[in-house]
């Protein structure tokens, strides 16, 4: 008999735990099938855990709301302007004949289309502060459809959205096997167990599937903050999600973006102070302007510190991600939906479990 074996024989005999003065270490076949008094610790407390993590015969589908869905999706038509300095011009004749009213500048720009118009042999749109853009200095956008889910009910699990490319693997920490199927981004998975491996949790998510916490945007449901009731909205800033709850019972969830961490979304309890169906943000930071951004008709506003507000997004497609200047993005549908629901002085609690969120400390126009 070799050595390993050996090793491996003397394992399996083993029919009782060493014992210490803080309580018993156990090995694997042992702690498994008689895990009373052993330490929760080493390869036999992750054989335990593992051997604990089962999805359950009947799998509760979630209690999910059919909501109203609005086409279009927003009421505005957005586009991005491709040319730095763009011209602008205060009517369609001025804009025929050249004559330039000012230049819109550089950076993050995206402006409102009113109506479109022919001036010369060029055509030009008609943008929300009343002046006049080429049609070939801008690229209209389409917006996101995407939208969470209003719940009829507290969930039984822990659920969450697909937001990375990955495959579930047969274990946790393990690599997928490459004929596993891509998971659908922004799928909905249930959460039944949860595995640490290393610097990360693991996520059961059906029978031998495990995925990595970093491609899920995980949902948490929590008791209402001291002193409030009724109506509240919970943003995670680690997570990237935000839930409204009503009368204890979560309502409806999604997913966010926050702010970056040089302009963080700042964690703490807020009330939603103005709400205003359409408005206009811009700004920078950097002393040299390079983060200058100005963006037209933000819909669905619901400032709620300072100038940090809930709003609706239009100008990117990466929620689950930190993506702003301070502010909590939404998808327009999204926004829609907590406008109508949540009223002046709801109650906004921003948190991070991770105690990572760097706070930036600045207060300016956020988008």
């Amino acid at each position: 008999m070799g050595f390993l074996p050996f090793l491996l024989a003397l394992q399996l005999s083993v029919t009782a735990p060493v014992t210490d003065s803080a309580g018993v270490l156990c090995v694997p076949s042992v702690q498994v099938e008689w895990s009373g008094p052993c330490l929760p610790l080493g390869p036999g407390e992750y054989a335990r855990e593992f051997a604990s993590a089962r999805v359950p015969a009947s799998i509760p589908e979630l209690p999910l709301e059919k909501l109203l869905r609005y086409d279009p999706v927003v009421e505005y038509t957005y586009a991005r302007v491709t040319t730095p300095d763009a011209p602008l011009f205060a009517s369609i004749e001025d804009a025929a004949a050249g004559t330039v009213k000012r230049s819109i500048g550089k950076g993050f720009i995206y402006v409102n289309l009113v109506e479109a118009a022919q001036a010369g042999d060029q055509v030009v749109y008609k943008i929300r502060s009343g002046e006049f853009i080429r049609a070939t200095d801008v690229s209209v956008i389409e917006v996101t459809k995407f939208q969470g889910v209003g719940l009829t009910a507290n969930a039984s699990y822990s659920f969450g959205w697909i937001v990375g490319k990955a495959r579930a693997s047969l274990l946790p920490g393990a690599i997928p096997p490459r004929e596993r199927p891509l998971l659908v981004r922004r799928s909905l998975a249930q959460i039944f167990a949860t595995q640490r491996v290393g610097e990360w949790d693991w996520y059961l998510i059906g029978p031998n599937e495990w995925i990595e916490q970093r491609m899920v945007a995980k949902v948490d449901f929590n008791p209402p903050p001291a002193g409030v009731s009724g109506k509240w909205v919970q943003v995670n800033l680690y997570e990237q999600t935000m839930a409204a709850y009503e009368d204890g019972r979560m309502v409806y969830a999604t997913l966010v973006s926050s702010g970056l961490d040089k302009w963080a979304t700042e964690p703490g309890l807020f009330h939603i102070w103005a709400r205003l169906k359409v408005d206009r943000m811009s700004g920078s930071y950097e002393k040299d302007g390079s983060d200058y951004y100005a963006l037209e008709a933000v819909p669905w506003v619901m400032y709620f510190d300072g100038s940090r507000a809930l709003h609706g997004e239009y100008w990117h497609d990466r929620l689950g991600f930190k993506r702003s200047h301070g502010c909590v993005n939404l998808a327009p549908l999204d926004a829609r939906w907590l406008f109508a629901w949540a009223e002046k002085g709801t109650p906004v609690w921003v948190y991070d479990p991770s105690g990572q969120t760097v706070v930036a400390g600045q207060g300016g126009s956020a988008p």
